[in-house]
C-alpha cells in the first residue's frame, strides 16, 4: 500500500491520482493531509483525509470512470454547482471537466475503473472526447443511499487494511477477489446517477456553467493581473448578484473571495518556484497587484502557516501547477 502523510498541501495534491487538476486549500484546521492508495486488479482505490477544505478544478482521466464518495458528517460538498454529501456518490466520466469544492476538513474515498475493464454485462463504454465545461451531464451524483455507500466504503477500507498487512497484496489472488467485489458495486452506483443540475431557485437565462467558464477564461487571459468583480460580471453577461450566486454554487464562496484565494495561491506557487536566492518578495507581490503588503501577509500566513518571506527562503519546488 502506498500511504503517505503530508504537512505540505501542494505535495499532497500532487500525489492524488486519476485526475489532472489544480487544488487550492482553504480554511485549514490542521496542517496534515493523508492519502492511502491501492491498485486492485487494475482498479485504483484511494482514501483521503484532509485537514482543510479545498477547491479542485480540472479534468478526469480519459481512460476510465472515477467514483468519489464523501465520508465526513456535516460537511457540504459541491460538484459542478450542486450540493451533495455523505452517502452520495459523484461520478466523473472519462475526460470530464469538473469543479469539486469543500469548505472544511473532510475525508473521502474514490474508485477509478478503467474503460478497458468493462463494468457489468453488455458492451464496454465507447471512448469519449473531452467535453466543454458547459456539458455538465458528464458529471453526475446519486441520491443518498446509506447501504450502498456503506458497502462501497467497507470494501475500500478492507482493501486498504489488507494492503497494509501484505507487501504482495496488489499482485496476489486476494486483490483479484477484491476487484470482483468492487466491480459488483460500481454498476449499482452508476445505475443511480443523476445529471448534475443545480437545485437552487432563481432564473436561468444563462447556465451557471457558462458563467463560470466565461469568468475562467478572463482570469486566464489576465494571467495574474488584478480583476474586478464587475469585470467578471460584464464578461459573463450577468448582473453582479447572479455572478455571486453562480460562484457560491460552484465554489462555495463569492467571486471576490475566489479571486483573493487564487491570488494567494499564485503568489505562493511563484515564491516556491523562485527558491531562496532569487528575487524579492515585494516584487512578486507587486506583479500580482498587491500593494497592502502587511494585510496580504496576514492572510497569507493564516492560509499557508508561514509568511511569504519564509516561503521564499525554503527550497524551490517543481510542484507548482502549470494549468492554472
Amino acid at each position: 500500500m502506498k500511504s503517505k502523510n503530508f504537512r505540505d498541501f501542494d505535495e499532497f495534491s500532487a500525489s492524488v491520482r486519476d485526475v489532472d487538476a489544480v487544488m487550492m486549500l482553504q480554511n485549514p484546521s490542521r496542517r496534515r493531509w493523508t492519502i492511502s492508495q491501492v491498485n486492485v486488479d487494475g482498479i485504483d482505490v484511494q482514501l483521503g483525509q484532509l485537514g482543510s477544505g479545498n477547491i479542485v478544478e480540472g479534468q478526469s482521466w480519459s481512460s476510465g470512470t472515477l467514483l468519489y464518495l464523501p465520508l465526513s458528517h456535516r460537511v457540504s460538498y459541491s460538484a459542478n454547482g450542486i450540493d451533495f454529501g455523505q452517502n452520495q456518490f459523484m461520478a466523473l466520466e472519462p475526460s470530464c471537466e469538473f469543479c469539486l469544492s469543500t469548505k472544511f476538513a473532510h475525508d473521502w474515498c474514490s474508485i477509478f475503473v478503467p474503460t478497458e475493464n468493462p463494468i457489468g454485462d453488455g458492451d464496454p463504454p465507447e471512448p469519449s472526447l473531452a467535453p466543454p465545461i458547459s456539458e455538465v451531464g458528464r458529471c453526475r451524483v446519486t441520491l443518498a443511499d446509506r447501504q450502498l455507500a456503506a458497502s462501497a466504503y467497507s470494501i475500500v477500507k478492507e482493501v486498504i487494511i489488507a494492503s497494509a498487512n501484505s507487501s504482495r497484496f496488489e499482485t496476489s489472488p486476494a486483490a483479484k477477489s477484491a476487484g470482483v467485489e468492487l466491480r459488483k458495486v460500481v454498476p449499482l452506483v452508476l445505475g443511480e446517477m443523476q445529471p448534475v443540475e443545480s437545485n437552487r431557485p432563481g432564473r436561468r437565462n444563462i447556465p451557471r456553467s457558462q458563467i463560470i467558464y466565461s469568468c475562467r477564461e478572463l482570469v486566464r487571459e489576465r494571467n495574474g493581473r488584478p480583476i474586478r468583480v464587475d469585470e467578471l460580471a460584464a464578461t459573463a453577461g450577468v448582473s453582479e448578484r447572479t455572478l455571486r450566486l453562480a460562484f457560491h454554487e460552484w465554489f462555495g464562496l463569492g467571486p471576490a473571495r475566489y479571486l483573493q484565494l487564487r491570488q494567494l495561491h499564485q503568489v505562493y506557487w511563484t515564491l516556491r518556484r523562485m527558491g531562496p536566492e532569487v528575487g524579492r518578495v515585494g516584487d512578486v507581490l507587486a506583479d500580482f497587484g498587491v500593494w497592502e503588503f502587511g494585510r496580504f501577509a496576514s492572510r497569507y500566513r493564516r492560509l499557508f502557516g508561514e509568511l511569504p518571506s519564509q516561503t521564499r527562503r525554503r527550497m524551490g519546488s517543481v510542484l507548482s501547477p502549470t494549468r492554472f
